[in-house]
């Protein structure tokens, strides 16, 4: 299965091998089935709370182990129907967390949820690869305010949609800005769209909190004004 744009931005980068991956919210897998077709951690672990997809998602990977050779080199995998807030953090050398394809006010709090389960060593040597489809402002203001810094960031466009994959972990010391200012390229015709899209929606928005979201097309415009 091909990737999308998407979710190749994400596995470009994990370029070094890691003891653990996981892959949350990961519907079909198919990010997590690539990770492990290429051996990139000792383990990836899927988790969705739909517990149709994991029942689907064990079936392919159990029929796919059956095709293969055993053998101790080959990563290891395992499948929870949970919810992602809950998953608990071992101490590990290396870990990756991947959280893509739902909103950033979902998102955020799913990360607020593992932070709060999991002891504060355990989570020194996680990164955090986050692509949240919209509420990306929200995302990125309350990530600062767990104290989270910023490892990489950019925007994505796959399929007519605009996406952040925002890079993050407790070991980076880099500021979480508000709008992603070190992922934008305004010599890019997508990258003026998205900001005229991002600054048309809030716009929109203004009816429901007009001080906040001014505040939020006010840092957007400062993007190009300055």
């Amino acid at each position: 299965m091909k990737l999308s744009k998407r979710l190749t931005a994400i596995d470009t980068l994990i370029s070094q091998h890691h003891d653990i991956i996981w892959d949350c919210c990961c519907d079909h897998g198919y990010l997590g089935m690539a990770l492990l077709k290429r051996a990139a951690a000792s383990q990836v672990i899927f988790v969705d709370i739909v517990a149709t997809l994991m029942n689907d998602l064990e079936a392919q990977l159990s029929s796919i182990n059956k095709l293969q050779k055993t053998c101790d080199k080959n990563p290891q995998w395992q499948v929870l129907c949970q919810d992602v807030g809950k998953i608990e953090i071992a101490q590990s050398k290396s870990q990756v967390v991947v959280i893509a394809g739902v909103g950033g006010e979902l998102l955020l709090s799913l990360v607020q949820q593992i932070i709060a389960n999991n002891a504060v060593e355990h989570l020194n040597n996680v990164r955090f690869i986050l692509c949240p489809v919209h509420h990306t402002y929200k995302l990125r203001v309350g990530l600062k305010q767990l104290g989270l810094g910023l490892v990489s960031e950019q925007i994505v466009y796959d399929n007519k949609r605009f996406y952040e994959v925002i890079e993050v972990s407790f070991s980076s010391n880099n500021e979480i800005s508000h709008t992603g200012n070190k992922m934008w390229n305004f010599a890019s015709t997508e990258h003026a769209m998205y900001q005229r899209q991002l600054i048309n929606h809030y716009n929109k928005m203004l009816n429901k909190d007009k001080p906040y979201y001014q505040k939020v097309i006010t840092d957007y415009q400062e993007l190009t004004d300055s």
